[in-house]
């Protein structure tokens, strides 16, 4: 599965030839409420490497973790 965490924070995965945003399946579909970096149980992703150079990221959601072979956070570092 390949994702992305976009330059505001959002959540985004490859289906179907392109990256899609994720609503919140939680917020119910009044609300429009995307998964991204604002919410406190979107936890950082985690990288891993598994053998023989393969790497995949772990993303812990609120409910989930989701396990991505190829994965791209372009948010950028916050200067101190």
């Amino acid at each position: 599965m390949k994702g992305v965490i976009d330059e505001n924070g959002f959540l985004r995965i490859y289906r179907k030839n392109e990256y899609k945003l994720q609503e919140c399946p939680f917020c119910g579909t009044n609300y429009g409420a995307y998964c991204g970096d604002w919410c406190p149980l979107f936890e950082e992703p985690q990288v891993y490497e598994e053998g023989k150079g393969r790497r995949v990221w772990n993303l812990a959601l609120c409910k989930k973790v989701l396990v991505f072979d190829n994965f791209i956070d372009k948010r950028k570092e916050k200067e101190k």
